[in-house]
């Protein structure tokens, strides 16, 4: 059975909003584990039938101490669960779990950008923000990666620093609605 991680920052996230594809990715025969930050949802997820690995993310932290320890442990984790395909969902699984998945040769990887935020805005991008495009560029620059975007300003942006380019990525109009949830109605 392949090993599949969708690397996501909070367990509310996961389940609004990716869900569904670890359910989908579980069904077709994937053995699905969910890394996240842990606030109080693991129950949930694991009532799924899905494996929950705690993360220690500070997701909206600049610490450099807490950066190095989500790295850390993402690299030890993938080095020795030896996972077939990470999904990364956000910058910072981005950033951290696309370096470890470089560094621990995994196979396949996908990167769902869910929007890059502030940091980016701007036509001259600050220091940190270049070594971040930087670092994503060099944790991409590798076969089996595609990344998947929502906007059409983060898309260009990543082309624009050769992060990617539209033979390996893919644009969707966003993560989708369960209609079986949340009935149409027409605008008033």
């Amino acid at each position: 059975m392949l090993k599949l991680f969708l690397v996501v920052n909070e367990d509310g996230f996961f389940l609004s909003h990716r869900k569904d594809v670890a359910l989908k990715a579980h069904e077709a025969g994937f053995d699905v584990s969910v890394v996240c930050k842990d606030t109080g949802r693991r129950a949930e997820i694991e009532a799924l039938g899905l494996r929950m690995i705690p993360f220690p993310i500070n997701p909206t932290g600049e610490n450099i101490f807490e950066e190095l320890r989500t790295f850390c442990f993402l690299l030890r984790l993938y080095r020795n669960e030896k996972p077939k395909i990470v999904h990364h969902v956000g910058l910072k699984s981005i950033l951290w779990g696309g370096l470890s998945a470089r560094l621990s040769h995994v196979h396949g990887v996908v990167n769902a950008v869910s929007g890059l935020g502030t940091i980016f805005n701007g036509d001259k991008l600050s220091l940190k923000a270049r070594v971040i495009l930087y670092v994503i560029r060099f944790a991409s620059s590798r076969k089996n990666i595609v990344t998947i975007f929502q906007n059409h300003e983060d898309e260009a942006l990543f082309f624009r620093y050769g992060i990617c380019s539209s033979e390996n990525s893919v644009f969707i109009k966003g993560a989708g609605v369960d209609l079986s949830e949340y009935c149409f109605s027409p605008e008033p």
